[in-house]
């Protein structure tokens, strides 16, 4: 009776090791998926970018509109040039903080209207991530007009790559330099779903292989110092019939 209340102690006690295991390493498993990362933010691309300024036209003149607290925006567009209906077009010019000519641009300030004279007007020019600022030419190539753009560059050319502002190789050349790309590294082959499949069989066998030893190991133990048990009580004498 002793060893069978024995045996089943130890079923019961292997039981609950084997759960409680079972269930540390299923969630060791999951959370070890759930792991935040943070993921690496693109730097911003110039070209999928434009200006937009806000100006006004006066008989061939131009100036910017006192109506908007800034004279331009940055609009999330790509520039696109504007097809001209005139022979005497108007044009700009984005110049970087070194003093060159990065991109340049034409415009009608009176978008095919022969008879427009004097009202508020919108140019778009292509942006350039270094671009200090935009002087406009009227239709005799005289400057009529230059604007800050400073402000809204990324890119500072001063010689060191500041990628926290967006500053990359492509972006901002001058200030970082493109260096060799490393060889790529050649992924180790598997078979697919056999990672996580062989994963999870090894981690099953090694609980497995626990289990088992702690039971025998505890079994060993149980037998080597048995508990002590209580001596049977004596049996009462059989009361005698009085004569």
């Amino acid at each position: 009776m002793k060893k069978v209340s024995s045996i089943k102690y130890l079923v019961s006690s292997m039981k609950n090791v084997f759960v409680v295991v079972f269930c540390l390493a299923y969630l060791i498993l999951n959370t070890s998926y759930i792991i935040p990362v943070r993921a690496d933010t693109a730097p911003p691309n110039a070209k999928d970018f434009s200006y937009l300024f806000h100006l006004y036209y006066d008989n061939g003149q131009l100036s910017a509109d006192r109506d908007f607290q800034f004279s331009y925006d940055i609009i999330g567009a790509p520039y696109t040039a504007p097809a001209l209906a005139t022979e005497t077009p108007y044009r700009g010019e984005v110049i970087n903080f070194m003093g060159e000519i990065a991109d340049h641009f034409a415009f009608d300030p009176k978008a095919g209207d022969v008879k427009f004279t004097k009202g508020k007007i919108s140019v778009k020019a292509p942006y350039i991530a270094d671009g200090d600022k935009v002087v406009f030419y009227d239709s005799r190539n005289l400057a009529v007009l230059t604007v800050n753009v400073s402000g809204s560059s990324f890119c500072n050319d001063d010689g060191v790559c500041n990628d926290e502002k967006g500053e990359d190789s492509s972006s901002c050349p001058k200030d970082c330099k493109q260096s060799l790309p490393a060889p790529p590294v050649t992924p180790a082959v598997t078979a697919e779903g056999e990672g996580g499949t062989s994963l999870l069989a090894g981690i099953l066998y090694a609980l497995a292989g626990l289990v088992l030893f702690g039971g025998l190991w505890f079994f060993l133990k149980r037998r080597k110092n048995p508990s002590p048990t209580l001596p049977t009580p004596p049996i009462p004498p059989n009361p005698q019939k009085p004569l």
